[in-house]
């Protein structure tokens, strides 16, 4: 099986039960598909983690010669199922490669056309959209600005 195939599976299985409303699992089987279909490159990595806190799908790029963390999709039987981004350590992380800055201007960008979407709610360096709140125009939206500002 493909790895981002299975990786996507694990996410939706173990985030399922944090689903609000059951009829919202195939939109957001829909809506990840796409993302982690777009997410398919070289330079582009999908991660799956778990915590007491949930379950955490990390989509990671290449990016001016350092990997980081675009965004990461959440799922939490308390909070449901969440997306926040752009990579809210950025700052820090261009401070940590002190000799070979990151460039974190696409990923500054990136915030700057997240943040206008009336979803979004704010979230430090990063926003953060909910799936029950977001309708399928703006996660497109999102999704096309990644495309756009990161390639």
């Amino acid at each position: 099986m493909d790895p981002v195939v299975e990786t996507l599976q694990d996410f939706l299985t173990a985030g399922r039960a944090s689903v609000r409303h059951p009829a919202d699992f195939p939109r957001l089987e829909t809506l990840l598909t796409r993302w982690t279909t777009a997410w398919n490159r070289r330079e582009r990595v999908l991660d799956l983690t778990h915590s007491s806190h949930g379950v955490f799908l990390h989509f990671n790029q290449f990016i001016a010669g350092h990997w980081c963390q675009v965004c990461y999709f959440h799922a939490s039987p308390k909070h449901g199922v969440s997306m926040r981004g752009p990579d809210p350590d950025r700052v820090r992380k261009s401070h940590k490669y002190r000799r070979n800055k990151m460039d974190t201007s696409k990923l500054d960008a990136l915030f700057e056309a997240w943040s206008a979407h009336g979803e979004a709610h704010p979230a430090g360096l990063a926003v953060e959209f909910f799936l029950d709140e977001t309708s399928d125009e703006v996660w497109a939206a999102c999704l096309d600005a990644v495309k756009g500002l990161l390639g």
